[in-house]
């Protein structure tokens, strides 16, 4: 009996705290292992989010990040400064040349059931339901977009026959800032369709 309470206990920490090289990060808890890939569950989280649009995927990316950075540098309805968290979470769509860049910051836990409105009109607040991804991690800087592809096809690969995760689109996924040369994280999440976004609430 003690040992399963144990236990328990055991999983709900690991769920719960989660930090990487000093900053909090999203926690999860580890359903299925396989040889290239990990299917995760993710608690309720709270990201700022933002989207920026460009004819450069450098520029789009860069646009998006500083104007997250000033959310949390103090741009914020109580001129709060906030702890920065990881990973930083992006989607990606290409259409007629140009690049449209959805990046999401995690808001830290102590200030996710009432996190500071922003001020600016193009960054929202998204409470994302309980969730499951199917993860690949690797290591390595990405100095090309096409790594990231890659990565993501050796993952849909990996999952051809699991009709469970939609395996349309993914989150290119950092933990390191820019930097960390070395001993890098990064991961492709695709989310499980059990688990859809619409059940997320976008506010502001």
């Amino acid at each position: 009996m003690w040992k399963s309470a144990l236990l328990i206990i055991f999983v709900w920490a690991v769920a719960e705290c989660c930090i990487y090289r000093d900053n909090e990060c999203a926690p999860y808890t580890v359903d299925e292992t396989h040889p290239d890939y990990e299917i995760r569950s993710y608690p309720a989280l709270t990201w700022v989010t933002t989207i920026e649009e460009s004819l450069s995927n450098r520029i789009s990316q860069y646009n998006a990040f500083m104007r997250l950075f000033g959310y949390i540098s103090g741009k914020n309805e109580r001129a709060l400064k906030i702890n920065m968290t990881v990973p930083v979470r992006i989607k990606k769509t290409t259409e007629d040349s140009k690049v449209t860049i959805e990046m999401h910051f995690m808001v830290p836990s102590e200030l996710a059931n009432d996190p500071p409105l922003p001020n600016d009109e193009k960054i929202h607040i998204l409470k994302e339901e309980p969730s499951k991804f199917a993860v690949r991690t690797f290591s390595g800087y990405v100095w090309r977009q096409a790594t990231w592809v890659e990565e993501a096809e050796k993952l849909a690969n990996s999952l051809s026959d699991d009709d469970t995760v939609d395996k349309t689109q993914y989150y290119e996924v950092g933990y390191d800032d820019p930097a960390t040369f070395f001993d890098r994280r990064n991961e492709v999440w695709m989310r499980k369709k059990n688990s859809e976004e619409s059940n997320d609430v976008l506010t502001v």
